[in-house]
């Protein structure tokens, strides 16, 4: 019986609701907290080591030790839990890890009686930091700035665990300790190459919040570097050098270059958001320039990955911030619609900061994309269908635009059509819709790594019977300020070509409407528009449609995984305990 409610205890854990986080906007939880660790025990003790766990290898060819690898341990110190006494209570434990008998341990029992998990060891440090874990406050700047002192600490595991507790603090906890933060420090652990992308990340949210106009210089020089210009001298140099019999040591100046280059643009989203935190509007030039206008330095582009970054910059600023106004950041997005790689990346923005003055031009993209020379792909089309469906919610003049637009190039490419709607009736694509309490004036703070997560349910959605589409990444996304999670994800949810044509096949469309089955016809097998053989209208306003595709069940998609990893999570539990049977 004790292991049957151990189990369903666990099961309960792993399927029960859980809330959403919102996470630093460029940071990451990298894995559980202590303080979530602690929070899933039923007693937490401080221990020391009493006797070594015997090894499995004693009994020789012998029947094996029923509790072999089991180590006993003696509480010293209890930080929660009945029934247990400092000094006398002793208990086993598997523990494979190095005998020490001066170190203390942390262990978690759970049930009644206790089941202890594996002992994790402690340095004098930790236990300090562990015994004042259940006194902090649940949330808010109190918390973290306990965390803060503990960042980079000598030992790793408090540090990662510090990490971990800023990653999942909201931004505005992070501003709430800006007289705290040491910008000293911040710039110093910036500028460390020792330092990781993601800590990185942190620390640049972080002189973001306390940082002053005299930190501008420095994040400038970052943020201009660029090999493009010196790669070339070093492989003219490179190739001098090799043509007269010189060794191929400037190969290396190549390379470190590169290196060099790289350390500067890591964490290249939250360089750019500090940047523009601390400069202001004016800063965007600078970004426009290096980034997203399409520039070319000695015939190279900018690198996709640096692109990328300022463009989930601009979310975080978008949805976190009010420092920029939306109609310059809007100007900055629109750049990469001459972007190949970008542009259907950067229309659901578009869409949901209610950008209308590009409808027109996403409705010449629409016709021209896959023509050769046209610079605009095929797969432009999902997400412009998209944009024009939120469009023709709005009122007024801009719904009527759409309507024309969606009636003009609906005869274009069905299958496109047909393909962005079941992509958004599916969850894809369907942070277009600007949110309800979200304007150019009032900001709702959430972090990055959500930006655009919460999907869309449009008119035609409505009456389906499906539950609203909202899928959460486990993933990807302060954004590791890793949301844009689709970063764990967001990450951004458009998908190439390969992508769609995959879900095209999961999901296939309704029938076509009544009118075309008596012709015989179906929209995904219609030929492209002919002006001498025009295809009927499918609606002369947004209202007559065709409705959206039927979704996937979403409960069968949830279920059945979650179903299959009980069911091997049980059978693995009965395998471990089966020993003690």
């Amino acid at each position: 019986m004790r292991r049957i409610a151990i189990f369903l205890l666990t099961l309960s854990l792993l399927t029960g609701p859980t809330a959403r986080v919102f996470a630093c906007p460029f940071c990451s939880a990298e894995q559980s907290t202590l303080t979530e660790e602690l929070g899933t025990a039923d007693a937490a003790v401080i221990a020391r080591l009493v006797r070594e766990a015997s090894s499995v290898m004693d009994a020789g060819n012998g029947p094996l030790d029923p509790d072999a690898g089991k180590a006993g341990f003696r509480v010293e110190d209890v930080l929660f839990g009945e029934g247990i006494e400092p000094g006398k209570t002793e208990f086993d434990a598997i523990y494979f890890g190095e005998s020490d008998k001066e170190a203390a341990y942390l262990i978690r029992g759970i049930g009644e009686p206790y089941e202890w998990a594996i002992p994790l060891k402690l340095s004098d440090r930790a236990v300090d930091y562990v015994k004042q874990l259940r006194s902090l406050p649940e949330s808010g700047p109190g918390r973290i700035a306990f965390f803060q002192d503990f960042l980079q600490d000598e030992d790793p595991m408090l540090a990662q665990d510090a990490y971990d507790e800023f990653a999942r603090a909201p931004y505005s906890d992070v501003r709430g300790i800006k007289d705290q933060m040491d910008r000293q420090q911040l710039l110093a652990w910036i500028e460390d190459p020792a330092v990781s992308p993601s800590r990185r990340r942190l620390f640049l949210t972080m002189l973001g919040v306390c940082g002053t106009e005299e930190d501008l210089p420095r994040l400038e020089s970052m943020l201009t570097s660029d090999s493009r210009r010196l790669i070339p001298a070093a492989e003219a140099a490179a190739a001098a050098s090799f043509a007269a019999g010189a060794p191929l040591g400037s190969t290396l100046t190549i390379e470190a270059i590169r290196l060099n280059e790289r350390a500067k643009k890591q964490g290249l989203d939250a360089l750019i958001a500090c940047y523009l935190t601390l400069r202001g509007p004016d800063g965007l030039d600078l970004i426009d320039q290096r980034f997203l206008s399409g520039e070319k330095v000695n015939g190279m582009a900018a690198d996709y990955s640096h692109i990328y970054s300022a463009l989930m910059a601009l979310r975080f600023l978008a949805e976190e911030s009010d420092i920029v106004p939306m109609d310059r950041l809007v100007t900055s997005a629109r750049l990469l619609l001459d972007n190949p790689d970008f542009a259907d990346q950067v229309i659901p923005d578009l869409a949901r900061w209610e950008d209308w003055s590009v409808l027109e031009r996403l409705t010449d993209m629409y016709a021209r994309a896959g023509e050769e020379d046209s610079g605009v792909q095929k797969y432009v089309r999902e997400p412009i269908i998209t944009y024009l469906d939120v469009a023709a919610e709005q009122e007024g003049e801009v719904a009527d635009r759409a309507a024309a637009a969606l009636e003009e190039i609906e005869g274009v490419d069905p299958a496109a059509v047909k393909r962005a709607r079941s992509l958004r009736a599916f969850g894809f694509l369907a942070q277009a819709r600007p949110k309800a309490s979200t304007t150019a004036d009032a900001r709702q703070p959430t972090g990055l790594s959500n930006v655009g997560d919460d999907p869309v349910v449009l008119a035609e959605d409505e009456a389906t019977d499906e539950p609203p589409a909202e899928m959460e990444s486990a993933d990807n996304n302060l954004p590791d300020p890793s949301a844009f999670a689709t970063p764990q994800g967001s990450r951004m949810a458009n998908p190439r070509p390969s992508d769609t044509d995959e879900l095209q096949g999961v999901m296939p469309g309704p029938a076509a409407d009544e009118q075309k089955a008596a012709e015989g016809e179906s929209v995904a097998d219609a030929p492209a528009a002919n002006p001498e053989d025009p295809k009927p209208a499918a609606a002369n306003s947004v209202a007559t449609l065709d409705p959206a595709p039927e979704p996937p069940s979403r409960t069968l998609l949830i279920a059945a995984p979650t179903a299959a990893g009980v069911l091997c999570f049980g059978l693995f539990w009965m395998i471990l305990r089966s020993g003690e049977s």
